[in-house]
């Protein structure tokens, strides 16, 4: 679990000399300075400023990816990043696969994780941000084929595929449930949606679910593999937002997000968002509150 505590050599020192004192005098007196030490414990702040704060993040292009260079960048990287510096903080970012990075958080390895759509599910382990970014799921098909469709049963005659581990509309997953597609196939092979358009190209699947930014960026960064491939301009449910999310496992985790939550607010009234939605090309019609 992550290290919550920055406590110095010298309060540790006075612990165990106390401590020890009061227990060769008085059993009683020991008890008490022990419940006093762990009081003191609790006081200091869960995350100390100025430390490295552990945030776990998936390849998501353009929102979060890795550059050539090696460095984790993106349009929530940055503003994660940015806003986390600002309150003092030193982002450490660890890539990994989008299952592995909610199993960590689950577990209390990450302080934050970046950046996911909520879900009664997922508030039940999270305190979530405000608002990063925005998400819009599509179906990709080949070119050549003539497929639209008006609800999702039109494509019960149709082998579906989609990202394992991301959270879909409610409309899609009841779909799911309830077997509405000739077949379902979820990619877990990282990262997913790459793969998802690889079937599609390899004639896996007939339709591959996939979020515009994302797919788009992928088809373009490695033309002529995708130039097949295009999308029907119809949403698979609302668009929905994308959050950071705090574990509640780690005592101060809500007090975080208030104050990541506060600074953000600061953020986006200096433009500061918004110029990196330009920057990375993000188009968004949301109403942002």
């Amino acid at each position: 679990m992550l290290a919550y505590y920055q406590i110095d050599d010298d309060f540790s020192k006075l612990h165990h000399y106390g401590l020890n004192m009061a227990k060769t005098s008085c059993p009683a007196l020991s008890t008490i300075f022990s419940a006093l030490a762990t009081l003191l414990i609790c006081l200091v702040p869960a995350f100390a400023a100025g430390k490295p704060l552990l945030i776990g993040v998936a390849e998501f292009p353009p929102f979060k990816y890795t550059a050539p260079n090696g460095k984790i960048v993106g349009s929530d990287t940055e503003i994660v990043e940015q806003v986390f510096k600002r309150m003092g903080y030193t982002p450490d970012i660890q890539m990994q696969s989008w299952k592995r990075v909610q199993f960590g958080a689950e577990k209390g390895d990450y302080a934050a994780i970046y950046t996911f759509t909520r879900t009664p599910e997922r508030e039940k382990i999270y305190f979530f941000s405000d608002p990063i970014n925005t998400v819009k799921d599509v179906l990709y098909k080949k070119k050549v084929s003539k497929l639209s469709w008006d609800t999702l049963d039109d494509l019960k005659s149709f082998r579906v595929g989609a990202s394992g581990g991301y959270g879909y509309a409610p409309i899609f997953k009841y779909a799911v449930e309830q077997n509405k597609f000739a077949s379902f196939n979820e990619e877990l092979k990282s990262p997913p949606e790459l793969w998802g358009l690889r079937a599609l190209m390899a004639g896996r699947i007939d339709v591959f679910i996939c979020e515009v930014s994302v797919c788009q960026y992928l088809i373009s960064t490695n033309s002529p593999e995708f130039d097949g491939v295009d999308y029907i301009d119809k949403a698979i449910g609302d668009v929905r937002t994308f959050h950071v999310g705090f574990p509640k496992i780690l005592p101060g985790s809500e007090q975080l997000a208030k104050d990541f939550n506060a600074e953000l607010a600061k953020f986006v009234k200096e433009g500061k968002r918004k110029a990196i939605f330009k920057k990375y090309k993000i188009a968004t019609d949301w109403k942002w509150r």
